[in-house]
């Protein structure tokens, strides 16, 4: 097979930087791996990158139509190189098929999925689509039964495989101990755990255990990496999602209890240590963050119990601090933190003159985009009016057929190219307008925000607004803290002179 590579970056710095010759090596290994012969290279950089010019990738669609017959690959690094807009996408690709060429992504499977095939193939016929639904819906299947703690797939050795796929059956049970193989691999995990054997030596005393015996050929190093690598969550009960990595309890009988399985992993880390613990406790979202404002160490949480069950409670730790021991509630220390968020919370008016002053900025260094969308919106008008000219000539027999057909499809790629300019000239305005959106009501409304997180994310965010952390004193409340930037620039605008309208080129116009 032969093919071409094209890559394309979006900025100067990427320019400037390694991102095409990073996109170059990665298409270039991707066909090293298909046996993809690459006949050409078409790189978009420089002045192309930055207004979004497309003479490469014009090169590349005049290079495939000329070497009909001879070029069968177009490979990009990503989807997002080739084109952002998915009517643009698709209607490429459409030529490209005209020319026997396929679009290939180095990084996505792209087409795979029910919707995306559809549009893929429609023009060859639907009988594909079909078959993506059917796919989804076996996946669909296998994801609902991976929750339901079932392994869908054929199990691991030590375990019985049911053979569902040749009775053509769905497989509803958990998976059944392999009643010679079970025994012998768990032993072989606790026997591990210890510490006291190397892999190679694992491998022997399986062997002696009987287990070359029960599989018919010698254990082999390879063998038990994959026991206590891939398979060893498996064998502690855990069924690991592969399209996620999400970790649910399976309901198989398990070989080793789940704090076995981390001794073994601690074991083939090679650490003189235990495992760093786990930082983040959910029922403590504060800690870590707010910090004693006396001694400035961290504050920790506990939960002693009483006659009412757990009490929730922060503090210092630092026995040698002043408030070491003078517990605060949990409950009453997240309410003043949320007391807190209103009282930096910017107000609407600061907010409308922000917004206004980003829109104001950014209308003056994004004027080269409108300039750019209207000088390709004229050279796409020239060439429309090209290929009328073109269809005329055939008309009145200035054209035979054949030069008909090589001069329309000429013009035809270099009309697709322009579209592509004009789309993509167009998309940098709608991203700022829809992140400025977003931010402001980020912004906004940030007890909301803290309150709706999930627990695991409001450690990043409090890191965002308190970068260093809020001193807290017990009695007296939260001290002065140095906030995120934005946050910063909202304190800063009280003042007589502001941060957010002050300087050439960010105040507003109006």
């Amino acid at each position: 097979m032969k093919g071409i590579i094209y890559t394309r970056v979006s900025s100067d710095e990427q320019v400037k930087g390694t991102s095409l010759d990073f996109q170059e090596e990665i298409c270039r290994n991707y066909c090293k791996d298909k046996g993809i012969e690459v006949l050409a290279l078409f790189r978009e950089e420089g002045a192309s990158a930055k207004t979004a010019e497309r003479a490469e990738f014009l090169r590349a669609i005049e290079f495939c139509r000329k070497n009909k017959g001879k070029v069968e690959a177009f490979v990009v690094a990503k989807v997002d190189r080739f084109a952002r807009n998915t009517e643009d996408h698709f209607y490429v690709r459409k030529i490209l098929l005209d020319y026997g060429v396929t679009l290939h992504s180095v990084s996505e499977p792209i087409g795979n999925s029910p919707v995306g095939k559809f549009f893929e193939t429609m023009l060859a016929g639907s009988s594909e689509f079909d078959n993506a639904i059917r796919k989804q819906r076996c996946t669909d299947g296998m994801l609902t039964r991976l929750k339901q703690g079932v392994w869908p797939w054929n199990p691991p050795p030590g375990y019985k495989p049911g053979n569902w796929t040749r009775r053509r059956e769905k497989k509803l049970l958990p998976d059944q101990p392999d009643e010679r193989l079970f025994p012998i691999i768990q032993r072989a995990l606790k026997e591990y755990a210890k510490g006291l054997c190397s892999q190679v030596e694992l491998a022997g005393l399986m062997d002696t255990w009987g287990f070359k015996e029960a599989r018919g050929r010698k254990t082999q190093n390879q063998f038990v990496d994959r026991v206590l690598g891939r398979y060893l969550p498996f064998y502690a009960g855990i069924l690991v999602n592969p399209w996620t990595g999400e970790e649910i309890d399976g309901l198989h009988k398990a070989m080793i209890s789940k704090a076995e399985m981390a001794q073994i992993k601690f074991v083939r880390s090679g650490k003189a240590r235990l495992a760093k613990r786990e930082r983040y406790n959910p029922e403590f979202p504060l800690r870590r963050t707010v910090i004693c404002a006396v001694c400035t160490v961290p504050l920790t949480g506990s939960a002693p119990r009483g006659n009412g069950g757990r009490y929730l409670y922060y503090h210092c730790h630092n026995k040698k601090c002043l408030m070491f021991g003078k517990s605060i509630a949990k409950k009453d220390l997240e309410a003043e933190f949320l007391r807190y968020l209103e009282t930096i919370t910017p107000n609407e008016k600061w907010l409308a003159v922000f917004k206004e002053s980003v829109l104001d900025l950014w209308e003056e260094q994004g004027k080269g985009f409108d300039v750019a969308a209207q000088r390709y919106e004229r050279q796409l008008a020239l060439l429309e009016t090209k290929r009328k000219r073109v269809y005329e000539m055939r008309e009145d027999g200035s054209y035979t057929k054949e030069e008909f057909l090589e001069r329309r499809q000429e013009v035809d790629n270099e009309i697709t190219a322009a579209k592509i300019s004009v789309n993509e000239s167009r998309i940098e305005q709608f991203d700022i307008e829809g992140s400025l959106t977003y931010a402001t009501n980020f912004i906004r409304n940030l007890g909301r925000q803290w309150f709706d997180l999930p627990p695991q994310i409001r450690p990043r965010f409090q890191k965002l607004l308190f970068p260093e952390g809020l001193p807290y004193k017990k009695g007296v409340g939260f001290g002065t803290a140095r906030l995120g930037l934005i946050y910063t620039l909202k304190e800063t605008s009280r003042s007589e002179k502001s941060l957010v309208v002050a300087g050439v080129g960010i105040e507003p116009t109006t």
